[in-house]
């Protein structure tokens, strides 16, 4: 029942978001702008979304490594599967079942691996960084939203930072504290929760023999944002628009932050206007065109999300709904 009204209420909610960008955005000038865009683009636009997510599953395989040794191959169609099931239901449900898949395919404890996904997310943010050194030299005409917003994400990548250490070397006032912060909860569920934390707190021990390969996944993780960067500045400049390089760097990093927030399925109406209040609100770029440059980049990535995500289903040997079965069934119970 409660998954049923998740589901009603994120859809309620991406209609709502869909008629505020569609009541904001001249609808008719979008549809012209979106006339003129060249079809051409979609090839290397292709080429780079392959290239990102090979790889950001790169960094997951070395991430993984500790625990347990698989294939780029194994890796890629892992990760995508993770990113497909999160772009259906954008609250980070394809984490759990990326552990499980794993556990499928290699017969690895979830307890051994779930630590891996959430270091993963971690490395996401680690740019967070290069936004707060690149505000100072954003010209006058930026909103302070943009200082606002790279503040609150430096303190967000601090907080997981802070947590991380806190849950490696404090494990047993970690789990005081999971206790204590949800002891509204009945005693079966306080019961799993301990033992999930447990185990996920027993994986984390695997981290420091990361330490010689921290450059290598902070060099994926910088290659990966270079690569996303120029992703979407291929898609303005498809609209003949060429984004300054600080620009669409920025662009991209408060956009790739802003996916932790809640949204609807598919990232519907939320995407598009968070293009707005970015390109728009912060840039001065005019909404029309940027709504043409959402509305599009949405639908290629939706295709290439659907595309490479069915395939990577097919090759670990599974079914989507099985996949989605997984999450539902498994996220509260590890």
């Amino acid at each position: 029942m409660n998954q049923r009204l998740t589901v009603i209420l994120s859809v309620i909610l991406g209609l709502l978001l869909m008629g505020i960008w569609l009541y904001i955005v001249d609808f008719d000038a979008m549809l012209v702008i979106l006339k003129q865009v060249k079809i051409l683009f979609i090839f290397p636009l292709g080429a780079c979304f392959i290239l990102i997510y090979f790889l950001r599953s790169l960094r997951w395989k070395i991430i993984l490594s500790p625990v347990e040794k698989i294939t780029i191959t194994e890796s890629f169609h892992l990760c995508m599967t993770n990113y497909f099931v999160n772009f259906l239901i954008p609250v980070h449900a394809g984490e759990v079942a990326k552990s499980y898949l794993l556990k499928k395919m290699k017969g690895t404890p979830i307890s051994k691996s779930l630590w891996t996904v959430y270091l993963d997310k971690v490395s996401d943010l680690l740019p967070v960084f290069l936004l707060v050194v690149a505000t100072p030299f954003l010209t006058k005409q930026i909103n302070n939203a943009i200082y606002l917003a790279s503040t609150i994400l430096l303190l967000v990548l601090l907080f997981l930072i802070f947590s991380l250490m806190f849950f490696i070397h404090k494990k047993d006032k970690a789990l005081s504290c999971s206790e204590r912060i949800f002891f509204f909860l009945p005693g079966k569920f306080k019961i799993q929760l301990r033992n999930s934390m447990s185990l996920f707190l027993d994986g984390l021990s695997s981290i420091p023999r990361l330490s010689s390969r921290l450059l290598e996944i902070t060099g994926l993780t910088l290659l990966a944002l270079i690569v996303h960067s120029f992703f979407m500045w291929l898609f303005f400049y498809a609209f003949g628009i060429s984004l300054p390089v600080l620009t669409v760097f920025v662009g991209y990093l408060l956009l790739n932050a802003s996916f932790i927030l809640p949204a609807p399925p598919g990232f519907a109406g939320s995407l598009e206007l968070i293009f707005i209040f970015i390109f728009s609100y912060l840039y001065g770029y005019d909404k029309n065109i940027v709504s043409a440059v959402a509305a599009s980049s949405h639908v290629v990535t939706a295709i290439l999300f659907g595309l490479i995500g069915f395939w990577s289903i097919a090759h670990i040997g599974t079914k989507l709904s099985t996949v989605l079965k997984i999450e539902s069934e498994n996220r509260m119970s590890l």
